[in-house]
């Protein structure tokens, strides 16, 4: 029996999403995993910051925590968060602290993001 509340409690915890209601800041810093030295500059009339400002609107909801670090694609930073666009997830790092740390993950679809993802090939 008590291992079955356990399971219970674990499954409440890590198997919610959440909402996260973030937006990108007028400006914002853009980094490629083949080239992280060299940032670029993205605004509003951008179109990889209107991609991706977009999409965050419109997927607020269905985001699961997450740690660690994931290789590749293209990193946006925007005041105290950053922006990791991957074949297949977004990622959200908080960057608060020294080092950036991911702390929201939202599956994509295969295509979503094209605009983005393109830049990092």
């Amino acid at each position: 029996m008590n291992r079955f509340i356990i399971l219970l409690l674990a499954i409440s915890l890590f198997g919610c999403s959440k909402s996260v209601d973030i937006q990108l800041e007028p400006q914002a810093q853009m980094f490629l995993s083949k080239d992280i030295k060299q940032q670029v500059t993205i605004t509003k009339q951008d179109a990889v910051y209107v991609a991706l400002n977009d999409w965050l609107r419109t997927h607020q909801a269905g985001w699961y925590a997450t740690s660690g670090r994931f290789p590749g694609g293209v990193y946006i930073k925007s005041g105290n968060y950053g922006f990791q666009v991957i074949e297949s997830k977004v990622v959200i790092y908080s960057t608060l602290g020294n080092e950036p740390k991911a702390i929201y993950i939202q599956e994509i679809n295969k295509g979503e993001l094209s605009t983005i993802l393109n830049l990092a090939k």
